[in-house]
Order: C-alpha cells, then sequence, then structure tokens
C-alpha cells in the first residue's frame, strides 16, 4: 500500500517568502556570482573548442554537456561558495579555478563525444581505511567488516593511491569503518595524497577536534562529511547507537568550518524520517549550521540493512525529487545549503557510479558504489602482488541498471 504524502508537510509554498537566518558559509551572491558562473561555462566552452574542433560538434557537445548538467541537478544550479582561494558548487566535483576541474571537463567532454572510442575515467574514490568504528549505525553498509582485523596496512594504503592516481583520479573521499579511529595513518595518507589529488574525509565527528580538523586541514584535506541523521539528538543518538554521537558530530561540522574546509552534513532519508516530516526542519538545521552541503542518502538493502523493507514508495521519492529542485533553484530557498540528492539524477541519465567513481570497502573489495556490492576485484591482492594496472571492473548498477 502507498504511503500518501503531502508536499505542504515539508516544503512552504512556491510562492511564500521565507524568513531564514544567515546564508551558508562563504556563499557566493549577486553579480559575483553571476559574472563567475559565467567565467566557468566560457572555459567549458573553450576546452570544447579545442578539442572537438568541429563547429558542428563544438555546439552540439557544449549542449549536451549543459544539459547534462541541468538533468543531474534538475535544473541550472546557481549556489556557489567561494572557499579558500577555490569556488565550489558540489562536493565530488574539483574545486575551481584548478588543473583537476580542468582535467574533469576535458574528460567529460571526450567520453560525450566518443563514448565507444574514450578509455573510461575515475573522477574520484571512495576508500575504506579501516575496520573500526566506535558507531553501531542502523544503515551501515560496511556493517560485516565491522571491527575486524585491519586488511589495509599504511603502505598498502599509499600504494592503492599510487596506483588510482596513475589512472588519473582527481578526488579521494577516505572513509570506513571511521577514518578517524586510524587519524595519524590518516593525516600521513592525506599529506601524501594531497600532493596530486583532492581529499576528503568522511566521518561521524569521532575524534574531531580543533587540532585534529586543522592538522587535516594543513596536510591538504579540502572538505569533510559529517554524518548527521536527525536535527534531534536523542534521534541522532539512536540511529548511530551511540549516546552523545550528536553532539559531537555538530562540533566536528563547526571546528572544520574553523579549520577552512568545505563541509557537509549526510542523512539516511528513511521512511520514518520522511513521514515523520522531518526533511525541512533538518534542512534549516543544516543552514543554521552553515554547511554548504547537504547529502541525502536513500536507505538500500547492504549492510545492516540486507533483507529489510527500508527502500522508499514512490511518494517519498516525490517527495525528495521535489525538495531537491525546489531548495536548490526556487529563490525563496538561496539561503539553505545545496542539497545533494543522487536518486535525482540517477533515475533520470544513470548512475555515476562504477563509470566515474568506484567504492574500496575497508576489506580491499572494490565495488561501483557503497550501496551497490558488485565486487570486482580486491585491490590489496593487486597492490601486494604488485600489480601495475587495474582490472576490468563492474560497470552495471543493480538498483538502477543503467551507467550515465
Amino acid at each position: 500500500m502507498q504511503t500518501t504524502i503531502s508536499l505542504n508537510d515539508y516544503l512552504y509554498q512556491e510562492n511564500d517568502t521565507i524568513e531564514t537566518g544567515s546564508r551558508p558559509a562563504h556563499q557566493v551572491t549577486g553579480i559575483f556570482r553571476t559574472c563567475t558562473w559565467w567565467i566557468i561555462k566560457l572555459r567549458i566552452f573553450y576546452f570544447t573548442c579545442i578539442i572537438l574542433r568541429s563547429p558542428q560538434k563544438i555546439l552540439d557537445i557544449y549542449k549536451r554537456m549543459l544539459s547534462l548538467r541541468s538533468n543531474v541537478w534538475g535544473g541550472d544550479l546557481k549556489k556557489l561558495y567561494h572557499i579558500g582561494n577555490k569556488f565550489y558548487f558540489n562536493q565530488y566535483t574539483p574545486g575551481w579555478p584548478s588543473k583537476a576541474y580542468d582535467d574533469l571537463i576535458k574528460s567529460e567532454l571526450r567520453r560525450q563525444a566518443a563514448p565507444l572510442d574514450t578509455k573510461e575515467r575515475l573522477s574520484f574514490v571512495f576508500l575504506a581505511i579501516t575496520r573500526k568504528c566506535p558507531m553501531r549505525c542502523e544503515h551501515c553498509f560496511e556493517w560485516d567488516n565491522l571491527n575486524l582485523s585491519e586488511s589495509f596496512t599504511l603502505d598498502d594504503l599509499y600504494k592503492v593511491v599510487d596506483i588510482y592516481q596513475k589512472e588519473g583520479v582527481l578526488q579521494i573521499h577516505f572513509s570506513g569503518g571511521e577514518p578517524m579511529v586510524r587519524y595519524k595513518d590518516l593525516v600521513k595518507l592525506v599529506r601524501y595524497t594531497s600532493k596530486k589529488t583532492g581529499c576528503w574525509v568522511l566521518s561521524s565527528g569521532f575524534n574531531v577536534t580543533p587540532q585534529t580538523a586543522r592538522e587535516l586541514k594543513e596536510a591538504g584535506c579540502k572538505g569533510m562529511v559529517i554524518s548527521i541523521d536527525h536535527y534531534l539528538p536523542n534521534r541522532h543518538n539512536a540511529f548511530r547507537g551511540k549516546e552523545g554521537s550528536f553532539v559531537q558530530a555538530v562540533k566536528a561540522v563547526k571546528y572544520a568550518q574553523e579549520a577552512g574546509m568545505v563541509t557537509s552534513i549526510s542523512v539516511c532519508a528513511t521512511k520514518e524520517f520522511l513521514d515523520g516530516k522531518h526533511l525541512m526542519p533538518y534542512m534549516e538545521f543544516a543552514r543554521d549550521l552553515g554547511v554548504q552541503f547537504v547529502q541525502v542518502l536513500e536507505p538500500r538493502q547492504v549492510g545492516h540493512y540486507a533483507g529489510k523493507e527500508v527502500h522508499l514508495e514512490d511518494a517519498h521519492i516525490g517527495l525528495l525529487e521535489k525538495a531537491f529542485t525546489t531548495i536548490n533553484h526556487h529563490p525563496s530557498y538561496s539561503q539553505y545549503p545545496t542539497m545533494l540528492y543522487h536518486g535525482y539524477h540517477q533515475r533520470r541519465v544513470g548512475c555515476f557510479s562504477g563509470s566515474r567513481s568506484v567504492y574500496v570497502d575497508s576489506a580491499g573489495d572494490v565495488h561501483a558504489c557503497p550501496f551497490c556490492h558488485t565486487k570486482s576485484y580486491n585491490i590489496i591482492e593487486l597492490v601486494r602482488g604488485e600489480g601495475k594496472a587495474l582490472p576490468q571492473k563492474e560497470n552495471a548498477c543493480p538498483r538502477f541498471g543503467k551507467i550515465a
């Protein structure tokens, strides 16, 4: 039986004027934002011209690139953040201006122009560096790997970074388990990786202090994604299976911001969360935290959720899609953080995992993404065997079918 959900229970009417607090930290507005976006688009057009050369192909592919961007974001995304000396509109896209951003655009242009002839290039890798975690999260996709003996040595991790950097990976997001459990190795790894590749850390907030946040930033970490699964402390603590984890997570966001990093919070939007009308209060909470991004994940039947009826119904998906387009594009929500909801583009243009990113779990198994456990090979066996090239990986999405 389908659940009936009224959008008005979650979102204000589109013609309402909303009284809000301060904007997300470092948000770019007005003429400066408009000019910056035009410069970025002109740079994309410049690369289109020098790579494709043919006038007809230039116009066709440039329009296709803008159309892809619009389909991914449900419109022409305008939100932009200036942190350090870079502009960000997505936690999975390198900051601009940078060689990494230019390389991403060139790679995507070649992919769009000649998809059958262009070698796939990974843009980013999720790398789980530890099996250890102090939490017992309701939705944990690493559940079967947790708190066993470590698979990776630090030397293994260096070699994994080397092999993916050789493939041209532009970003590596370090996760776990809880990567901050292995903090000393994490700092060394970020310092080693950041010479060539952008680094982010995905954490529950454990062990994030003013000092550790500052040291990560100094080592080259661009941003942190902190998991906060409710704006109500007791609900978050129950979901994470640990008392005090809410306060820890909120403090972690503040410490990362004070250190000068891009900040994002991540929430698993369960049926209970959505039916309880918690989406908009959560977005208001995120706005007040001053984060740049909010990542909304759909629950998947993997890890601790394996075999459970957790997939969202059509009404929930419709609600998330409406929230995604409204919060990101309607002027009344200009003061809210950018909302990332992967299900929107996965259902329209396909999934980017597998073709543009992979997930390396804490056992070293390589999957298309954290939520599709489709092991292709084991990276530890490869690097310990002095492997020089990556084997063919799984490139199919068991949930959505098509790959973008």
